[in-house]
């Protein structure tokens, strides 16, 4: 059934998720324009017509994420199962807590003193430790019952998958940790276990911050103070992140296969194995040859000095600015979908959150960020809930042939 406007008002998160994807685009794409022109009284970087386009792809997006979204059935609420799946995924989330704690004290060790351009990123082993005790952990926030004595496990289970990844972020990448922090309060936030009120918006804004700032600075960048042409440091901090001139000067970028069909599917077909849709980034050889790599290849030829990516971009050179248009409609209305599917315990939970985490860095990423773990994420649930129902089978049939041996 479709939701009715008097229900999209109703879910907490409709409006706080599109004011922060708003707020992203201006970080993203205007804000350093905006410095420029009101405090230092300098022209913008960014050409008008650019800045024209990515004011009409938010104002499409709005579009899309306000079409009514159609609530399918979700079959994951058979209780037995997500009760079941509540428990395993508890336990393993205590149990790879051990190592992810190890994993990311061990990398934040391995940079110290060095800058977020030196040394090695993390490798894929850590990664994979890392996300899979993310993945177990998201799935019991998704899967656990919203009965008040169950408040201690979901404060314990969000401070675990959060804070080794806080470590990693306080000696690497600011936006590790939100990865963490942002789909745990989307699930809050949906669920009503958070409801929205003047202080919590400032106790949000406070977190932000914090994502913002605070690993810049552990980790030895220059946030405050004056460059040496005497200019504020914190226009310059602010213009790092700006990918509309990623946009505005590589549409004639030249690309092996369509970087949005790459995008969208780097996480589901092979490419390297297959030999298709790849390219060489420094000594990174064979790696899919999506938006953000190919720009990276342009800009350092250094995965490490990554230089992020652009989803206009990304969809103008799909199609120009009518794939853009588009683009964004399906883009904003998948985003409603997936805050309207958060509305209740699911299996899926914890999926929908991390799409609509990582779609708030599309401005500065791509859409296939948001969209392509989806396929092996499903499939690594599902994976779960035979494990856990085996488990429950095995405990039922243990407990039976205790009873009857005390018999």
């Amino acid at each position: 059934m479709a939701l009715s406007n008097h229900q999209l008002q109703h879910n907490p998160l409709t409006w706080l998720f599109l004011a922060i994807y708003i707020f992203s685009c201006v970080l993203f794409w205007w804000l350093q324009s905006l410095l420029l022109k009101f405090w230092l009284g300098l022209e913008s970087p960014i050409e008008t017509r650019f800045l024209w386009i990515s004011f009409f792809a938010l104002a499409t997006f709005v579009l899309g994420y306000l079409i009514p979204v159609y609530k399918f059935r979700d079959h994951s609420h058979q209780s037995n199962v997500l009760d079941s799946c509540e428990k395993f995924s508890f336990r393993a989330t205590l149990i790879m807590a051990v190592p992810a704690f190890l994993v990311a004290a061990e990398f934040a060790y391995s940079r110290l003193g060095q800058t977020y351009f030196e040394g090695t990123g993390i490798s894929l082993p850590q990664q994979a430790v890392l996300y899979t005790h993310l993945f177990l952990g998201f799935l019991y926030l998704g899967t656990v019952k919203d009965a008040p004595a169950q408040k201690g496990r979901i404060l314990l289970v969000s401070l675990l998958i959060a804070l080794p990844r806080l470590i990693v972020s306080l000696q690497w990448g600011r936006f590790f940790v939100a990865q963490a922090i942002v789909p745990i309060l989307f699930i809050a936030i949906g669920r009503r276990w958070i409801r929205i009120s003047l202080k919590k918006l400032l106790q949000f804004s406070v977190i932000g911050l914090f994502i913002l700032f605070v690993p810049a600075l552990t980790r030895g960048d220059t946030v405050f103070g004056e460059d040496p042409q005497g200019s504020p440091q914190i226009v310059n901090y602010f213009g790092y992140m700006n990918s509309l001139g990623f946009f505005q000067d590589n549409t004639e970028l030249k690309y092996p296969c369509p970087p949005l069909l790459v995008s969208l599917t780097a996480k589901t077909l092979p490419y390297p194995l297959l030999g298709v849709c790849t390219t060489d980034v420094g000594d990174d050889k064979g790696i899919a040859a999506t938006v953000d790599r190919l720009l990276t290849k342009e800009y350092s030829d250094d995965l490490r000095a990554g230089s992020g990516g652009n989803y206009l971009l990304e969809l103008y050179l799909t199609g120009g600015v009518p794939a853009i248009i588009i683009g964004s409609v399906f883009f904003g209305w998948s985003c409603r979908l997936f805050v309207v599917l958060l509305d209740h315990r699911s299996l899926y939970a914890g999926i929908w959150a991390e799409c609509l985490s990582r779609a708030l860095f599309a401005p500065r990423g791509t859409l296939g960020a948001a969209f392509d773990r989806i396929p092996s994420l499903l499939l690594a649930t599902w994976a779960v809930v035979l494990v856990s129902w085996t488990f429950d089978v095995l405990s039922s049939r243990a407990a039976a042939s205790h009873q009857g041996a005390l018999r």
